[in-house]
């Protein structure tokens, strides 16, 4: 995620962006559509002059809040084994995806991305980068205790496990199969693992 730029005025108060975040969440995967400005700040309670002065567009508030609310999809502990977490993290993504209002307003985001340069930027530092981050992390891991190939590139590793999700979201030419991510890892497994 990147660093908020400081701005001027009174700094956020963690009370209101959090009644910012969830209005936002709450709004979208109740209504399974992306919420209107207006409609994130009379719920939160603060005007939209402090969405604007806090997040630079509507779509970053969104993403930010369904990070939050789904952040758990993300973390898998250290003490499992690399391919373990990668596996986890993958599920939890298809779950978050196929069984949640989630992935139908991620497939909205990713389409207005393609012509808003704001919704673009705030999927790609609100939502897919703290998952890449996580799963990186995951697969440094497992170059550094010998248990994946040295010269391994994480960052391809991490696209190739996560893409199969995100192609079957988009396209909707194949279901989000329960075992998907482990066919994914088993895919992948050979040619990373020592």
């Amino acid at each position: 995620m990147n660093e908020a730029l400081p701005r001027r005025g009174r700094p956020r108060s963690p009370e209101r962006r959090r009644a910012v975040l969830d209005a936002a969440a709450e709004l979208a995967l109740s209504s399974g559509s992306l919420p209107t400005v207006d409609a994130i700040a009379t719920r939160a309670g603060v005007s939209r002059t402090t969405l604007y002065k806090w997040w630079p567009s509507p779509a970053a508030v969104l993403v930010e809040g369904l990070l939050d609310r789904f952040h758990a999809s993300i973390e898998f502990d250290d003490d499992l084994p690399v391919r373990t977490a990668l596996e986890a993290q993958v599920d939890a993504l298809v779950h978050l995806l196929r069984d949640t209002p989630a992935g139908r307003l991620l497939r909205q985001l990713m389409a207005a991305s393609i012509t808003d340069a704001a919704t673009a930027t705030a999927l790609l530092d609100e939502w897919l980068e703290p998952r890449r981050h996580a799963a990186v992390h995951h697969v440094e891991r497992g170059i550094a205790s010998g248990e994946l190939r040295a010269g391994t590139d994480a960052a391809l590793v991490v696209d190739a496990l996560f893409a199969p999700a995100y192609h079957r979201l988009v396209w909707g030419h194949a279901p989000l199969d329960d075992d998907l991510a482990a066919r994914v890892c088993a895919l992948v497994w050979p040619a990373i693992a020592t």
